[in-house]
């Protein structure tokens, strides 16, 4: 596999005229064909992505740029509207969107001149961490075509891993954005809770939702959050949001790399990361957690209740066009009492103290992103660290938590197995403080 464009590499050729808009948008349209066994994308329309690049391409001539991503191809993820493509979130079930609404992010984004590329394939309403369970099939992995992506962001991370675009968008309520980034060896940022909008983006856990991007680099990812960041109006969540302000971490960094019960992960992943964080100048300390299992629960119970709720009417329908799979987790929602649902509120206010009161002063959490490679397609369980757990356990084994506590997180390719398959590192920063973490990451970065 091809190492993956930058969209800074991007950026930088059509500013010096190596590129245009269009030769991008062909290039990235070749590449989706010659690819299109990844099964990445739910639908492209030649047409609308060669006329958003004429634009751009104009603009550039005219010396009138709408931003420095003006004419880049970015992908989106199928559960956000776009008012030229339709949005399924990749289930046959009725789409709820209305017609011609631009998610606020998407709408961010084509205003600086982006051109949407297309709409990318995910796990069915994003219930799920595989991106096995999809209304057109399973996305497999540019690496190793026999292994999954990961999910539910799996066809964005696997179109920017195979090099098609240069960034693409997903969302993330378990790990969602940062699973498919690890096991795809690419980048996956999401941020706090309440700083990027969620409208327009068809939920699966309203309180655990999250938007954000998939990009080959570090400085790509500092090029969208601005596009991301910021209140929103039509997110009550976003009201106190601010944009997107560049910072510089201190020099004395203290980090702490979460172990323990509950947070087992196998040896080759764990030599992997270990490695990376002692290799860096940054001081590390290894520290547990309690309880892990009771936090996953509430987690879960959040996850399930909110979104059985949000597909309350389709469920009613016995032809509602739901899998087999998505309906049995949605029904679990249905099953969960009140005082479970307010139980599970309590552990999760429990649990974020923890975090950001009970360890003492830390600058940034740090674990690996997933516990194992990415598993083969079909494989249903895994086994690490003396754990036997489904795979889907597998695959958010760590990436709640940085949901559950409403925390931004980042995962970063820190190397690579005996196999080839990517390894991932995740870092986890204290609420609000998005533009820190990803300057604390690039004192782990090792990608030239």
């Amino acid at each position: 596999m091809s190492k993956s464009e930058s969209l800074s590499d991007l950026v930088v050729a059509l500013a010096e005229g190596r590129q245009t808009p269009d030769s991008l948008a062909k290039q990235s349209l070749e590449r989706e064909t010659q690819l299109a066994d990844l099964n990445a994308f739910v639908t492209i329309d030649e047409e609308i992505v060669t006329a958003q690049a004429k634009a751009a391409t104009q603009r550039r001539k005219t010396g009138k740029p709408l931003s420095p991503i003006d004419g880049v191809p970015i992908a989106v993820k199928d559960n956000y509207l776009t008012k030229d493509y339709s949005t399924t979130a990749c289930s046959n079930a009725l789409p709820l969107e209305p017609k011609g609404i631009d998610a606020t992010i998407v709408a961010n984004l084509r205003a600086a001149g982006a051109v949407i590329f297309g709409k990318t394939n995910m796990h069915e309403w994003a219930f799920g961490a595989t991106n096995s369970t999809s209304s057109i099939g399973a996305t497999r992995n540019p690496h190793n075509q026999e292994h999954i992506t990961g999910g539910s962001s799996g066809g964005s991370a696997a179109a920017v891993a195979a090099g098609i675009v240069g960034a693409a968008l997903g969302s993330d309520t378990g790990g969602s954005v940062r699973i498919p980034s690890s096991a795809c060896g690419v980048y996956g940022f999401k941020p706090t809770y309440g700083r990027a909008s969620r409208h327009g983006v068809l939920p699966l856990s309203w309180s655990l939702d999250a938007p954000g991007p998939i990009a080959a680099s570090l400085d790509d990812i500092a090029l969208l959050l601005p596009y991301f960041l910021g209140a929103d109006k039509r997110d009550s969540s976003t009201t106190r949001a601010k944009p997107f302000s560049p910072e510089t971490a201190p020099e004395k960094l203290q980090v702490l790399h979460l172990t323990g019960t509950g947070l087992e992960r196998a040896e080759d992943v764990n030599s992997v990361v270990c490695s990376a964080l002692s290799g860096s100048d940054v001081a590390v300390a290894d520290v547990s957690l309690p309880d892990m299992r009771s936090y996953f629960a509430a987690w879960e119970a959040i996850l399930h209740v909110e979104a059985s709720s949000y597909h309350e009417d389709l469920l009613s329908r016995t032809d509602s066009g739901f899998s087999s799979i998505t309906r049995a987790h949605l029904e679990v929602g249905k099953q969960l009492t009140a005082q479970e649902a307010l139980h599970a509120q309590k552990l999760r206010a429990r649990f974020s103290d923890l975090l950001l009161n009970g360890l003492g002063e830390w600058d940034a959490l740090a674990l690996p992103t997933l516990p194992v490679l990415a598993p083969r397609h079909g494989e249903d369980r895994q086994k690490f660290g003396g754990r036997d757990v489904t795979t889907q356990d597998s695959m958010t084994w760590f990436c709640w938590l940085g949901n559950l506590a409403g925390l931004p997180s980042i995962s970063l390719p820190i190397g690579v197995s005996i196999n080839g398959l990517p390894i991932g590192m995740m870092l986890m920063g204290r609420p609000g403080q998005d533009e820190l973490l990803l300057d604390i990451a690039r004192r782990f970065d090792k990608r030239p």
